[in-house]
């Protein structure tokens, strides 16, 4: 009995973000118990006693170590991002080589891969984007009246900066690029205009992080990353850009760029401003990169149809 093609393409498009996020919640889990053990065998040695003690104290009690639970895992959550983003590694990456070997066994025709000289604007416009788009939040209050984004921004700047660096400078950032453009786009590029599958992959994305201001950011992000990803044929042009936007966001905030530019709101305009000019010139200077698979009429207007990908 032939099997269901339609099912059989639903998990090839689902199925890797279902699983990214089952791996993620379950490593998170898994180390957040690890972290939790031995206080969770003091609470166990204490419960023992519970006999001598009267309801009201055994809820006091139960209350209290809730209350603790939450603060060591909040204490660690940092460390616990950092594993699960490494846990989420063999499958997106197996998944990622998986697609380019059956891109060459298929024989698709692939967007040319933009050369070594080109990458400099990539890594300009990363920085522009990131600069640009953190003075936009302080100036429109969104990273202050966002209590999601506040937790998170704790979390993250709660360790040194080579480990901020480390972790969500450059590991965070590949795992996703991996995931979300090397995997999801490209699947998605298969078989929907670039459009589609820039905004398919891109929401995934922004729900991944989990606040309002996090998700406008990524969305904002993710789409620039995908048409980058577009432009140079490469995985390697969107996680330069994904990380220098990362690390140039932890380095200015660690040195206190951001409150030195937000004490000053002409600053701030100057700085939002020469970030849009100079994004902008970046983004013209990749604009002019030549993608289209050798063989392709000028015609074709820069759009490769589905049907190029079926």
């Amino acid at each position: 009995m032939n099997k269901n093609p339609n099912s059989k393409q639903f998990w090839r498009l689902a199925g890797p973000i279902l699983l990214y996020w089952a791996i993620d919640f379950f490593a998170k889990f898994l180390i957040e118990m690890i972290v939790l053990a031995p206080y969770m065998g003091e609470v166990m040695s204490k419960s023992l006693t519970s006999e001598s003690m009267t309801q009201q104290e055994i809820m006091e009690l139960a209350l209290k170590s809730g209350e603790k639970a939450a603060e060591i895992v909040q204490r660690y959550q940092f460390g616990i991002l950092g594993v699960a983003a490494l846990f989420t590694i063999p499958l997106t990456l197996t998944l990622f080589l998986k697609d380019r070997k059956r891109e060459k066994l298929l024989e698709l025709p692939l967007n040319k891969k933009a050369g070594v000289t080109s990458y400099p604007a990539v890594i300009v416009l990363g920085a522009a984007v990131c600069i640009g788009m953190s003075c936009l939040s302080i100036m429109t209050n969104l990273a202050f009246i966002s209590d999601g984004y506040q937790k998170a921004s704790d979390t993250f700047y709660s360790e040194g900066l080579p480990v901020q660096i480390i972790v969500l400078g450059i590991i965070v950032p590949l795992t996703e690029e991996l995931m979300f453009r090397g995997v999801l786009f490209k699947r998605y590029r298969e078989r929907e205009s670039f459009l589609k599958a820039a905004l398919y992959s891109t929401l995934l994305f922004s729900i991944t992080h989990g606040n309002v201001v996090q998700f406008l950011y990524s969305f904002l992000l993710g789409m620039l990353l995908a048409y980058v990803y577009e432009k140079y044929g490469s995985f390697k042009a969107a996680a330069a850009l994904h990380i220098t936007a990362n690390v140039v966001s932890l380095i200015l905030t660690d040195a206190g760029g951001f409150t030195w530019l937000a004490a000053q709101p002409v600053r701030m305009a100057m700085a939002t401003v020469a970030s849009a000019f100079i994004g902008s010139v970046m983004f013209v200077l990749i604009q002019k990169i030549d993608e289209k698979p050798e063989g392709m009429k000028p015609a074709d207007n820069n759009e490769i149809t589905p049907d190029m990908f079926r």
